[in-house]
């Protein structure tokens, strides 16, 4: 039970983790039916299969399936690892993915239909906003965060920031998303998909100011935001941003408005 504890919190830290069973332990080895080992794509680990040989060789393989990102089931013979004890072992390899944060700038009717379609995909959500009227509105998830603060300084959301590979931006204003890129483009980290509501003509005029100020377009902003579904509610818009962090996730191509 210790073991699932210890990979649960991985997994809620946003951690990728392979989960090790011992499904069959022959006569004579080490390991028995039921024991766990956990490896975390941070170089955590907790539990055991039994040590010696077959352990070193199951950390070795746990980490290729987190590289891989899939599982296995692997039959192992002890004596061809070396151990004296002999027999055989069977070993279960599963791959469960972290909880991925996801930070969404802008607390209207857009950030709260988008916040619950992200969470049911997996993510922990974090909702910064300049109002803190908005609070009540929001906190009405489990493990969903709301953070208060004005989007001229985001420093209080600088360990978040950095952790997170997903970002929306939909404030109450043009500079206040303006703002807020600029930090985000700015914040160390690795970002797979900045999302930035806003019109054809608002776009140009950011990259024209981003240009001005030195600073590249990075592959991950996707402005205008959103498959090409045609969306016109806040409702629809979350649908079609929900449904273009999928593509992302999965290396899919899909009907972007950013291509048109």
């Amino acid at each position: 039970m210790e073991a699932l504890r210890k990979c649960l919190e991985a997994l809620e830290a946003g951690h990728d983790v392979v989960l090790v069973t011992v499904l069959v332990a022959g006569a004579g080895t080490p390991g028995k039916e039921g024991f766990k080992l956990v490896v975390a794509d941070d170089g955590f680990t907790f539990g055991t299969v039994g040590g010696g040989a077959l352990e070193h060789r199951a950390l070795a393989d746990a980490r290729e399936a987190l590289a891989a990102r899939r599982g296995a089931l692997t039959n192992y013979d002890l004596s061809a690892l070396g151990m004296a004890c002999g027999g055989q072992a069977t070993l279960a390899f599963e791959f469960l993915p972290g909880a991925r944060s996801f930070v969404l700038f802008g607390g209207g009717h857009l950030g709260r239909a988008l916040a619950p379609i992200l969470e049911s995909l997996g993510f922990r959500v974090t909702v910064y906003d300049c109002r803190p009227e908005v609070r009540a509105a929001l906190e009405t998830a489990p493990g969903r965060r709301v953070v208060i603060g004005e989007y001229a300084d985001l420093s209080g959301l600088r360990g978040e920031l950095e952790g997170a590979e997903f970002c929306f931006i939909a404030t109450h204003g043009h500079l206040h998303d303006y703002a807020v890129l600029r930090q985000v483009l700015a914040a160390p980290g690795r970002r797979r998909y900045i999302g930035l509501i806003g019109s054809r003509a608002k776009v140009r005029t950011t990259r024209e100011r981003l240009a001005r100020d030195g600073l590249a377009v990075p592959d991950c902003l996707y402005a205008p935001v959103g498959l090409a579904i045609g969306a016109q509610s806040p409702a629809e818009i979350a649908v079609a941003v929900a449904a273009e962090v999928v593509a992302v996730l999965r290396g899919v191509q899909a009907p972007s408005l950013r291509e048109r």
